[in-house]
């Protein structure tokens, strides 16, 4: 029995074995973790954060100092966590970024990034805050007496040194999140540990720049589109804005410049146990409805605006157009509520009559959280024109219409339900009231105000629909987003077709040129419309189907095109199935490549069924002639209907057979049959039986066929032994009476790919590609093909797959199993399982 685990549970001498090679290969992140740990547990600090007077040592700040001694021991704020679930993150913060870090840079540097960082952040960050005191700036007067921790700023420091040494693709990675990261606490926490942090990145930027050796050449990946640069930076910025008020909403006390705007998201209706008493009057009972209202519905209105945000900044990534619009549609929406939260209503209360200078700043704190969601908004649409995915016109109407159509229903099912329970609102509402207070019911109750939320309901089912309309509406607005977004409108079309088989016709590299006219597959031709590339699309990953479609002297340029064009596109390139003579391109570009196929070619001329080799092949042969089975070379379109039916049969009899469904991508089935350029070798016995069928796809010269490509493979379950060798050996010896140069077995999708996953040694792709090949050979046996089609003495020829991107592996896994098996469903993989047992 197979072992079904694709992963085996690590037994204890292999969990030595790790611990052991972590230990070796990231000694310093190890030591600094246990530092932290036993510094947390000797001092007390470990649940609850230092004492007091500890704290009052330690923690970095201007309170007052009485000795040089005092305020050198500040520099330890970044080894003590203010509560345990600190630590924890700490802890992992340091064994993730430290080690790797220290694995890029060596043990020695990544040990003087952590101490040399955490050392400048603590001492400029102090000096900012009291010239800050002394200039009178109020953020600094506000935490003048804070004594901050900040263990995150030397880790934090330390992966920022290490970027330097990086690739391009890494270091922009590192940079980008960090630093979206930090300045997402520092805008919305405002708390000095943000302004420490950030002081640490910095620091390690300028370090790193100061350790890395002069001259040392970065290894250069290919030149991605300027498109591309700008798309991250914006889903970035996108990014920052909804989840900025989710920093807010889970810190205490946020006191950071844009803290009023994502206060607005809090959900701020009294806790119900706070109201529950109070039921005396009509003041009351209003309260306890509030208290009652405060639960999930009002909590998912709230999130929800951000969730669609986040979205959209996925989508941003990928170019998609829509989801710019919408996440500037959304934006300002949110500039124009805060406008009206912080700018209107205050004007036209008391507040504004006589507002002293620290309201006046807080006012103004106001005003800004409405302009920076209206600056997001303005600048995605300055870069509009960097999104070139564009969804079909007709599903951009359809959805529009789709968001239209729900709000009118939602807000006419609570004005009808409201206005039937009128009485049951605290206090009783009017119809005109109902109607004007429906767009509110679609708001972040933050962005209302407690005191504006205007009548509530007093019983369950009303207050269902009060709270419950709102979050629906945002659900529609999400779910909508990706589906629209998924229509790109890209696709193969008639004309690109046609100019593929052209192309085809004059001659390209590589055997499986043919496969690009298979249903379902997608194409890119360059502007002189010399070269292509045929591809399937699959959940934004573009697998090409063999080589690219031009000839050999221009095959290195056509891809590099093609990788510009899907970045352009916000698809992630990969070539796969592509012959060794591209491996220097893939590497000039920094392109990982990765073996995946084996094909097997003979060659006609010199083909023979003589010597001990051939001893099973002509036994096939011998016994097919003495069976009276004859070969017969045709088309399927000149096969009559009883011999296509046989034909029919026979594939539907095997897929029957096998516990998954048929493969597809560069596995033909019959409908790959019906094309008038593609040859049947037939197996037929004297009751003009169709015993057995292969198919050959062609390979181009100038319009003159030059090989042949095997495909398609069937035989009856009670067909002779060997009919198979049979018609493949038939069809050489015809190749060889045409004069074809070559006939191509094709090659066994992932046959070649060591199964043992589990190797520490092999790579990240390595394992991924072993796992797929685990999990889909039991039932589909490429080996085993593998293995039939040795018996013809081929030469072999390793194929492979090249990809810009190892982080997007499981991805490309992903979807390359999905373009095997698109009809594989959940309700398929009981039948995989027991294929593997």
């Amino acid at each position: 029995m197979t072992d079904l685990t694709l992963a085996p549970h690590p037994t204890p001498s292999r969990a030595l074995t790790w611990l052991r090679d972590l230990a070796r290969q990231q000694p310093v992140s190890l030591v600094i973790a246990a530092v932290l740990v036993v510094l947390a547990l000797v001092s007390g600090s470990a649940l609850h954060g230092p004492s007091d007077a500890l704290r009052d040592v330690i923690g970095a700040g201007v309170a007052e100092r009485t000795s040089a001694n005092s305020w050198i021991a500040t520099l330890a704020s970044v080894l003590f966590s203010g509560s345990l679930p600190e630590l924890i993150a700490t802890v992992i913060a340091v064994l993730v970024l430290v080690g790797a870090a220290e694995r890029r840079i060596g043990h020695g540097r990544a040990l003087a990034a952590y101490l040399i960082t955490g050392v400048v952040a603590t001492v400029i960050g102090v000096a900012v805050q009291a010239i800050g005191i002394g200039i009178g700036e109020v953020w600094a007067l506000e935490v003048a007496y804070d004594t901050t921790l900040h263990p995150f700023t030397p880790a934090l420091g330390t992966i920022m040194t290490a970027s330097a040494f990086a690739g391009p693709l890494w270091r922009r990675r590192i940079r980008i999140i960090g630093f979206a990261s930090i300045t997402t606490f520092l805008l919305y926490d405002g708390h000095p540990s943000g302004l420490y942090a950030l002081l640490g990145a910095v620091a390690g930027l300028a370090l790193g720049r100061f350790l890395r050796p002069r001259g040392r050449v970065v290894a250069r990946l290919w030149t991605r589109s300027s498109h591309h640069e700008a798309r991250v930076l914006l889903s970035t910025l996108v990014f920052i804005t909804a989840l900025g008020p989710l920093v807010t909403i889970v810190t205490r006390a946020p006191i950071g410049i844009l803290a009023p705007l994502g206060s607005l998201f809090g959900d701020s209706l009294p806790p119900r146990h706070l109201t529950r008493p109070c039921t005396i009057d009509a003041t009351c009972i209003r309260d306890v409805a509030l208290g009652d209202l405060h639960g999930p519905g009002t909590l998912a209105l709230s999130l929800l605006p951000l969730v669609t945000l986040i979205v959209a900044a996925l989508l941003i990534r990928r170019a998609r157009r829509i989801a710019v619009w919408a996440a500037i549609l959304v934006n300002l929406l949110l500039a124009l509520l805060a406008a009206l939260y912080y700018g209107v209503l205050p004007l036209t209360s008391d507040v504004a009559a006589d507002m002293p200078g620290h309201h006046v700043e807080r006012f103004f704190l106001g005003i800004l959280s409405a302009v920076a969601p209206l600056i997001v908004a303005v600048v995605l649409f300055v870069f509009l024109h960097h999104f070139t995915v564009r969804t079909p016109r007709h599903i951009v109407r359809q959805y529009i219409a789709l968001l239209v159509a729900s709000f009118v229903l939602l807000a006419g099912f609570y004005i009808s339900v409201g206005f039937l329970g009128r009485e049951r609102f605290s206090p009783p509402i009017t119809l005109g009231r109902l109607v004007f207070s429906a767009p509110e019911r679609f708001i972040p109750v933050g962005f209302v105000g407690l005191d504006r939320v205007g009548p509530v309901p007093t019983d369950g089912p009303l207050r269902g629909v009060f709270v419950g309309v709102g979050p629906l509406m945002w659900l529609i607005v999400v779910v909508g987003l990706v589906v629209a977004a998924g229509v790109t409108g890209r696709a193969g079309g008639a004309s690109r077709r046609g100019a593929v088989a052209r192309i085809l016709r004059r001659g390209v590299s590589g055997h499986l040129g043919q496969m690009a006219l298979w249903s379902g597959t997608s194409y890119w031709l360059s502007d002189d419309g010399a070269a292509a590339v045929a591809y399937r699309e699959v959940g934004g990953t573009a697998i090409t189907v063999g080589d690219p479609l031009c000839d050999q002297a221009r095959a290195a340029q056509t891809v590099l095109e093609f990788a510009r064009w899907c970045d352009d596109q916000g698809l992630v390139p990969v070539f796969y199935s592509v012959r060794e003579t591209l491996a220097p391109a893939f590497a000039e570009m920094g392109w990982p490549t990765l073996p995946v196929a084996e094909e097997t070619v003979l060659h006609p001329a010199s083909f023979s069924l003589q010597g001990k080799k051939w001893q099973d092949v002509r036994t096939s042969m011998n016994r097919a002639t003495r069976s009276g089975v004859r070969a017969v070379w045709t088309r399927y379109v000149d096969l009559r209907p009883s011999v296509a039916r046989q034909i029919e049969d026979i594939s539907e009899q095997w897929v029957a057979d096998k516990e998954l469904p048929e493969m597809g991508f560069t596995l033909g089935g019959l409908d790959e049959l019906m094309d008038r350029d593609v040859r049947l070798m037939l197996a037929v016995d004297e009751r003009e039986q169709v015993l057995a069928v292969t198919s050959w796809l062609p390979t181009w010269r100038d319009g003159e066929v030059v090989g042949w490509t095997l495909d398609f493979m069937r035989r009856r379950a009670d067909s002779i032994h060997g009919v198979m060798e049979f018609l493949i050996a038939s069809a050489a010896l015809r190749a060889q009476e045409d004069g074809i140069e070559f006939v191509s077995l094709s090659a066994a999708p992932l046959a070649g790919v060591d199964l043992d996953g589990d190797d520490p040694d092999r790579s990240q792709a390595e394992r991924v590609m072993a796992f797929l090949a685990r999990a889909l050979e039991p039932a589909y046996g490429f080996r085993s093909l593998l293995t039939f089609k040795a018996k013809f003495q081929p030469e072999f020829s390793t194929l492979l797959m090249a990809y810009p991107d190892p982080l997007q592996l499981p991805a490309i896994g992903t979807a390359l199993a999905r373009a095997y098996v698109p009809e594989l469903r959940v309700s398929r993989l009981p039948r995989l399982l027991r294929s593997v047992v």
